[in-house]
Parts: C-alpha cells; sequence; structure tokens
C-alpha cells in the first residue's frame, strides 16, 4: 500500500475520540460474508488483518454486553474518521465477527476465521489500524493515566488467580462456621438483654416521644376464633397507625416480633414478653411469647383490661438473626462458596489485558482500576473507599457497567439509608442527583436502558418509595435491598451482588448476599467503624470490649487471606481541605491518600481549617447510666457553633460529633434553646451514627476529662481508633476539636501501652500544636 492511496500519512486516522463506546454503537451488519468477497480495494493477509484487529483492540479495549469478542471499530470506507460501528475479534482463537443478518429469521451474530475476513473488502475499513498504516496510535485516557507511573501500569490488570496466604483443615472450616452461628445466637441473646435494660432505664412517655414504643393501644379482649385460642387483640385508637415512619407514632411492627406490652400505672406485673401474630393495622394480635412470666390467669387479666392503655416496645426481631444464620448454613452446604467464605481456595480474576470496562461516569484513575477489579472478578474484588473518594460513584459505574452486560445486579447495604444513599444520593422528587443510579434510570442522565426495583417496605426516602418501591423485581435489571432483606432471594438469583459499607456489615449478614448472587464485589473501609454487634451493650465501659471477631466483617477476611491484590484503593479524596486530611491520612492510611486540587485549600472564611480547643473541665456520668457528659464542653462546642453561623454557614451546614449519647443530648438540647442562632438545624449526634455524614464544618466533643486518664472506650485498640478516625473526617472546610487531650493522650490505668490507643491522641495535639492551632480554655 502507498500514502496516495489513502492520503498523507498524518490524516490517514483521526485521533480515537474518549467519548467512544461500545454502549452508543452497533454491531456492523452485512448478509452472508463480512463484505465483498471480490477484493477491488487490494489485498491484506491474514496475518496484517490479525495484527490490525490486535491494536485496535488494544487501544479501543472494551467488550459488547455479550462479551463475545472485543469491539473493533470500523473507519469510514473512504477516509480515517471512526465511525460508529464496530466488528469482534477473538485474539485467542483469531476469529473474526459481526452480524450476519442472512443467516435464518432474523439474523445472527457470526465468527469465521481471520483468513476468510481478510479476503473480503471490509479490510477497506480496518487497514488503518495496522502499525504500518497508522504509525503510533494515541492511547485511551486510561492507558494514558496508568503511562504516568510504573507502578499504576504494572497493575493496571488484576492477576488471574490469587491464593490465600494460609490454609485451614476441614475441621478448622468447621470451626469457623460453627463459631459465626454461635455468634449469631449470642447477638440475639444481647439484643433481647439490651432491648429489656433500655426499657427498664426509660419512662413509657420517653420511649414513645423517641419512636421506640408503639402506643397507645386498648385490649379489645381475647380473640374469638378457635384458631386463635391463648391470642389478645390489641387495637390503636382511630387516626393513628402501628407503622409511621415519622418517629412519633413508634416503630413498625411485624408479624411474629418478640415485644413488651407495658402499661404506664406502673403495674408490678408489666411488663410481659408477647410475641405478635398477625398485624393489620390498626390492629395487632398478640400472645405470650413465654411461660412463666405470671400465670396464664393473671396475663389473661391484665391483656382483658379495656382501661388500660398499653405501649409495645421492641424485645426481639427473631427473623435478621434467623436469616443469617440460614444463609451460614446454605453457603456451608454448597462446596465452592464454603471454601470462598472460609477463604481457603484462591480466587480469579479474568485478568483481561485488552478490555476496559465501559461507564458513562467520569472516572478519575484510581475509580478506573477498581471498575476493572470489579468488572474482572469471578469470585469477589474489594473497593477500599476512604472517605471522600468517590465510592458510591465507583460502584455506580459498576452496576451500570455489569446492567449493560444484561447481568443482574443485587444492590446491598447494611441499612436502609444506605442503600438508598446508593439509589438516589440526594435526588429530590423534582431533580435527580447527576451520577447517581436513579438519574440514569430515569433517563435525566445518559441513554442508558436500566430498570431498578426497591425490596422492602422500610425506606423513608420519598424518591425510593415513589420510583422503585413499588417496580417489578422480577423484570429489573438492579436489585436494592438491605443485606437481611436479601435473604428472600433464591441461591444464585443474581449474577452480581454489590455490598456497600461492607466493612459494617457483619459476615452473617454478607452470607447472605454471598448466597443469593454468583459473584460478589465489596466495597468499604476497613479503618473506619466495624460492625456494630449488639453484645457491645453488654461490655463494661472501659473495655467496651467483645471479642474483636464479632465486630469483624467478611471484606476483612478476605483482604488478610488475599491481600491487596483483591482490592484497590480509591486514593484521592475530595472531601477534606488538605489541612484536616493529613492527620487521618499519615495515621490510619499510611500517606497513600492524595487530595484533589479543587479542595486542597478551601476553608470558612479565612479560619484555619483545623483547630482545637484543649478543656480541662470535669467529666459527669448519668446518674443509673454508664454514659458521660461534660458541662465545660457543652460551652465550649456551644460556642464555637455560634463563631460558625454568626459567620458565613448555615446551621444545616454544621455538625457537632459526641463521642458520648449523654453528651450529644446536653448539646442538642442546649443548642435549641435559642441561645444559638439556628440552633435547632444544627445536626448533633453520636459519632457511631455520623459515619457517613459530612458538613462544611464539624465540632467534636471528646467528652472524658479525668485525674486518671481513663478515656473509657475512646481508647480500644481495636475500635478507638475507627472511631477516633470517623470523627476526624466528616468536616470539609473547618473542624473543630474540642476536648481534654491530657485525658485522652494517657494510658488508662488497666491498660498497657500495647493495649491502648492513646498514643494517636498524643499525636493529634502534637501535630495541632506545631502549627499553632492548639487553644486552651478551663
Amino acid at each position: 500500500m502507498t500514502e496516495g492511496d489513502h492520503g498523507p500519512s498524518d490524516d490517514r486516522v483521526d485521533d480515537l475520540d474518549d467519548a467512544w463506546s461500545v454502549a452508543g454503537a452497533s454491531l456492523y451488519r452485512a448478509d452472508d460474508d463480512p463484505g465483498d468477497p471480490e477484493r477491488f480495494g487490494g489485498t491484506m493477509g491474514a496475518s496484517a488483518l490479525a495484527t490490525a484487529l490486535d491494536r485496535a483492540a488494544e487501544t479501543v479495549r472494551e467488550s459488547p454486553p455479550d462479551a463475545k469478542g472485543y469491539a473493533v471499530p470500523l473507519h469510514d470506507a473512504d477516509g480515517p474518521r471512526v465511525t460508529d460501528e464496530y466488528v469482534l475479534w477473538r485474539p485467542e482463537s483469531e476469529q473474526f465477527g459481526w452480524y450476519d443478518t442472512g443467516f435464518g429469521i432474523d439474523g445472527t451474530v457470526r465468527f469465521v476465521d481471520v483468513a476468510d475476513a481478510a479476503r473480503t473488502t471490509v479490510c477497506d475499513r480496518l487497514r488503518l489500524w495496522h502499525p504500518d498504516e497508522q504509525g503510533d496510535v494515541e492511547p485511551t485516557s486510561s492507558e494514558a493515566s496508568d503511562s504516568d507511573d510504573a507502578d499504576e501500569d504494572a497493575g493496571a490488570v488484576p492477576p488471574t488467580v490469587v491464593d490465600p496466604d494460609a490454609s485451614r483443615s476441614p475441621d478448622d472450616v468447621d470451626a469457623f462456621f460453627d463459631d459465626l452461628r454461635a455468634t449469631v445466637t449470642a447477638e440475639r441473646a444481647a439484643a433481647r438483654r439490651a432491648n429489656r435494660a433500655r426499657h427498664r432505664n426509660a419512662t413509657l412517655r420517653a420511649l414513645a416521644n423517641e419512636g421506640v414504643a408503639a402506643g397507645p393501644f386498648v385490649s379489645l379482649g381475647r380473640a374469638n376464633r378457635e384458631d386463635h385460642i391463648g391470642e389478645f387483640v390489641l387495637q390503636r385508637p382511630e387516626g393513628t397507625t402501628t407503622g409511621a415512619h415519622d418517629g412519633r407514632t413508634g416503630p413498625t411492627l411485624h408479624r411474629d416480633s418478640v415485644l413488651l406490652v407495658d402499661s404506664d400505672d406502673h403495674d408490678p406485673d408489666l411488663p410481659l414478653a408477647v410475641r405478635t401474630t398477625r398485624v393489620d393495622d390498626p390492629v395487632v394480635r398478640v400472645k405470650p411469647a413465654r411461660a412463666g412470666d405470671v400465670p396464664l390467669e393473671r396475663f389473661e387479666d391484665l391483656l382483658t383490661d379495656r382501661d388500660r392503655d398499653f405501649y409495645l416496645a421492641p424485645l426481639l426481631n427473631p427473623v435478621p438473626f434467623e436469616r443469617r444464620t440460614d444463609a451460614l448454613d446454605a453457603v456451608a452446604e454448597r462446596d465452592a462458596k464454603r471454601a470462598l467464605f472460609a477463604t481457603t481456595r484462591p480466587i480469579r480474576f479474568d485478568g483481561d489485558t485488552m478490555s476496559t470496562p465501559s461507564t458513562p461516569l467520569d472516572l478519575n484513575e484510581y475509580q478506573e482500576r477498581a471498575l476493572k477489579w470489579a468488572a474482572d472478578a469471578q469470585d469477589v474484588a474489594l473497593v477500599h473507599g476512604p472517605p471522600g473518594t468517590g465510592k458510591t460513584r465507583t460502584l455506580t459505574a459498576f452496576v451500570l457497567h455489569a446492567a449493560s452486560r444484561g447481568e443482574r445486579v443485587l444492590v446491598t447495604a447494611h441499612s436502609n439509608q444506605a442503600v438508598d444513599n446508593l439509589l438516589v444520593g440526594d435526588s429530590t422528587l423534582d431533580s435527580p442527583e447527576a451520577g447517581t443510579l436513579h438519574a440514569f434510570a430515569t433517563g435525566a442522565q445518559g441513554d442508558i436502558d436500566v430498570d431498578v426495583a426497591r425490596v422492602g417496605r422500610q425506606s423513608t426516602n420519598d424518591v425510593v418509595n415513589r420510583e422503585y418501591a413499588s417496580a417489578s423485581v422480577a423484570t429489573a435489571d438492579v436489585v436494592a435491598a438491605t443485606t437481611n432483606g436479601a435473604a428472600r432471594f433464591d441461591a444464585d438469583a443474581f449474577d452480581v451482588g454489590v455490598v456497600d459499607e461492607a466493612t459494617q456489615a457483619s459476615r452473617a449478614a454478607t452470607a447472605i448476599v454471598l448466597d443469593a448472587t454468583e459473584r460478589v464485589v465489596l466495597a468499604g473501609d476497613h479503618r473506619q467503624l466495624p460492625p456494630y454487634a449488639a453484645v457491645d451493650a453488654d461490655a463494661d465501659e472501659t473495655d467496651a470490649g467483645t471479642d474483636p471477631d464479632l465486630r469483624r466483617s467478611w471484606f476483612e477476611d478476605v483482604l488478610d487471606a488475599y491481600g491487596d491484590d483483591v482490592a484497590v484503593l480509591l486514593g484521592r479524596q475530595y472531601r477534606m481541605h488538605d489541612a484536616i486530611a493529613a492527620f487521618p491520612n499519615d495515621a490510619f492510611y499510611d500517606g497513600r491518600l492524595e487530595t484533589a486540587a479543587r479542595n486542597a485549600d478551601w476553608r470558612v472564611d479565612d479560619r484555619e481549617p483545623l483547630v482545637a480547643v484543649d478543656v480541662h473541665g470535669p467529666e459527669r456520668q448519668e446518674d443509673g447510666g454508664d454514659s458521660y457528659y461534660n458541662p465545660t464542653e457543652v460551652d465550649a462546642v456551644a460556642d464555637e457553633v455560634t463563631a460558625l453561623v454568626d459567620g458565613a454557614l448555615d446551621p444545616a451546614d454544621v455538625g457537632v460529633i459526641s463521642m458520648y449519647a449523654a453528651q450529644a443530648d446536653r448539646i442538642r438540647s442546649r443548642l435549641a434553646n435559642g441561645d444559638v442562632p439556628g440552633g435547632r438545624l444544627v445536626t448533633v449526634d453520636t459519632v457511631d451514627s455520623f459515619q457517613g455524614g459530612e458538613r462544611e464544618a464539624i465540632v467534636v466533643s471528646f467528652v472524658r476529662s479525668n485525674d486518671t486518664g481513663n478515656s473509657g472506650f475512646l481508647e480500644t485498640p481495636t475500635v478507638g481508633p475507627r472511631r477516633l478516625n470517623v470523627a476526624l473526617t466528616r468536616a470539609r472546610k473547618r473542624l473543630v476539636l474540642v476536648g481534654d487531650f491530657d485525658t485522652l493522650g494517657t494510658v488508662a490505668p488497666h491498660r498497657t501501652p500495647e493495649d491502648s490507643c492513646a498514643h494517636l491522641y498524643r499525636e493529634l495535639a502534637a501535630t495541632v500544636r506545631e502549627h499553632g492551632r492548639m487553644q486552651t480554655r478551663h
């Protein structure tokens, strides 16, 4: 071929547009053969065509949804412009594919040997991919990003096989599953004890105001039907319901829940444990949950008293615990999943060097890498997403990619709020948030056909309830549910499962998702709070103990067993000012995070992004309770919040994090009393409740201040650092730390330095002092 055949060499090939995607293109169609067998445009041998197709596949790095081969765009027949038509290439078998419209009634995708394709005129639209024709091909954006860093380039594709770092005997695996079942049993018993203790330590009115207790109910007496012997009927007064979500009318009640029935007349035989047999708003049918609370005659006297107002408060909902145990049993019975869950077998990735997952979302190089790992995973992949690194965006890209390939995707998280956040983010009824699954599902963004359904009735999100709660689960491409809600699905009902906030989901809860899917993608941050364990409520405050394995996620199991080969760190954070991010980056992420240029130096007015107020005011303990509060810190926090809202911030953009619930209550009351402008709009919560949240400015109250240097659970070596990390990574522009740093930085008398994280508080205080940002308040 000569230069004159196709024009000047620098015009032969238009740069492949980064926006070219197989999702917006169509498979080349031809009748019987991929082109005219009589070649008028010159000859091209099979070897040359294979070279051109290899080069094109390496440049484009995309496969169509059916994954039958790599997509190779065709050029115009008369010039170098890349068109929206493509052919398919299978390099391992050297087969060429197109849509043969002459086959059968409607045609079919057909493959022939590359030598057969080389004898047709389709080569005229592929020859410009050959290196001799086009010179150096400009790399795609993802290739360019990877080439900037040798280490990044070396890890651009996951390994095809990753072995666990240690082996387990069959007896060890049996013991592993037995221990997990025992953990579920222990949590079930602890949940019952914790709920009974909460009921004992609060008034019915307080429990009702907090939305914990449902009521009042009146008795309608005994059930009359023979098959309902021993059951009693309670009914709400007209105009109220048993299942409102607004927190004022109590919790949603379910059939077969174990509840405490109580009355506010202080009868010594109340409360009683009952089990719901039917819930039909506004009527609830109950029966004794166990024998022995009181004689049956007395039970009947109490539950048929029509002059009492009754309240129902949760004692135990057995369903979540039963679902977890059932999932553990199901996974244990299937050899492949049993070995995977116990981390005893190799895990595999496609390791496809020539295919890059397509996505309509702009991703940075870390997010692209995570998408590649997730797309190539045959068993499990981990996405490690520190605060503000775009974990939700990355998962959305993966879900859209998987759905575009015809896969059914189960999207889960441990809580309803986390599930809804992944679905709709901050969307409103009138305005979908850009980049969310909701924006794509409704057509507000992109041209993607994806159907979404939401399982469960516990969502409080108006957008989710309007758009997805009634959608067909059977026909949906993407189904969203909590990990417990996923128990309704059969084994391997989905091609892939996504577990967001996987480091907050217990291993048993994650087993539910693993059972329902063929492979899983886990996303979370094991440097932040672990799964909640009900047994924590039984631990002494100074220990906050529990066996660390009780608060361990499967994400951590997989990471420990297989290492970083199965995980991708999202390494660029977009949330915090660099000064706020610096300490947690060094202390918890080994300095591996970088700050995006957009937020490297943003701040509130001219205030320093990070300051601390060293407060020496004695802590106090609640009467009859375990929680602590600190009046001096309450004053300091109120002053800091006042300064923020008197300045440039709206009260809703300010958050207060307390390490103790009693302190949060007092700060909330103080801000709401009218002294702080807009104080009621300031979010005040415990650190555990604030995970996942963020505000323009955050004030943290550490509470503990004493002469013995006892920081309670703040100092525990397992959860203490993770709780601190959460508190330090919620603020975008200003973070104020209020606490007694002498107490916080001292190893408690009952601990050793190895059994304490006090050193983190010392290092934090030293960092703040080094930059002249430590204030003192007495």
